[in-house]
């Protein structure tokens, strides 16, 4: 039996995916204005998260954000997991989407993904330095666990 990873069809096709993913998230964002991108941020914020409560604990929290981001990495069934939530509607918002992209994919592909990539999004527009500053932990946060796994 040929491990999934080792297929280059299957690598290709989840290359696609994950690319995909972050293009779907960037055309949904591109047909809102600023203040339509938060008002959706907000209604993502709204549908439950999925980091159980025991496990938002000080070690999981994202540093350097203005709101607190619980963030935990896992792999079932060969597939990167993220699990999150935050205690601020739009920050919850942004995470759902980080959290998304990296989701359901190999780990080989996840490690691929870069900061660079959130940036046609165009979320980052809509945030203050500091909150900025946030978004960068927290996709450095994200991408750290997932070096790890």
């Amino acid at each position: 039996m040929v491990r999934r990873d080792a297929d280059p069809v299957f690598k290709e096709r989840m290359e696609y995916f994950v690319m995909s993913k972050l293009q779907h998230w960037a055309d949904e964002f591109s047909f809102l204005d600023g203040d339509e991108r938060l008002i959706h941020l907000i209604d993502l914020a709204k549908k439950p998260t999925n980091l159980p409560e025991a496990l938002r604990t000080k070690d999981r929290l994202v540093n350097g954000c203005m709101s607190q981001i619980w963030i935990d990495v896992g792999v079932k069934e060969d597939l990167v997991k993220v699990y999150y939530d935050s205690d601020a509607m739009i920050t919850k918002g942004i995470t759902s989407v980080v959290a998304d992209c990296y989701s359901d994919i190999p780990v080989t592909e996840a490690k691929q993904i870069t900061k660079e990539d959130f940036e046609q999004l165009g979320i980052k527009e809509l945030l203050s330095t500091q909150r900025r500053n946030g978004l960068g932990n927290l996709i450095d946060t994200i991408r750290k666990k997932v070096d790890q796994l």
